[in-house]
């Protein structure tokens, strides 16, 4: 089945903006069924788009989050061409150590974190 992984990635409304310049350069640049990848990996997303600021939220939920995958290729090489202040992009492994958080965007209004408790009954 392959190592899985929660990933969030939320970013700015001048963030989300050059994701959709990004997705037309991609268009004319890539093969066709590596756009329609990417095209489809987006849109299995859980999204939120908040009307105020323009932020624009991606969730995947127990996703192989592969460099080696188009999209994710993709989006990796486009989140780090971003200012950290532009996004949040968070990402929880199988593995209880492994958590990967990039950008400085918290305070975001879906209130996207990692959240970390100790519980007992």
């Amino acid at each position: 089945m392959g190592y899985v992984s929660d990933v969030a990635l939320c970013l700015s409304g001048a963030a989300a903006t050059r994701l959709n310049e990004a997705l037309v350069a991609a268009r004319q640049t890539m093969p066709t069924t590596s756009y329609e990848d990417i095209e489809r990996f987006l849109k299995s997303a859980l999204q939120g788009t908040d009307t105020d600021s323009g932020c624009v939220l991606y969730f995947w939920e127990t996703i192989k989050w592969y460099d080696e995958f188009t999209e994710v290729g993709f989006l990796n090489r486009f989140v780090t061409s971003l200012d950290g202040e532009e996004y949040l992009f968070l990402r929880i492994g199988e593995d209880h150590d492994d958590n990967v958080s990039t950008g400085w965007m918290y305070d975001n209004p879906f209130d996207v974190r990692i959240v970390r408790e100790i519980q007992f009954a």
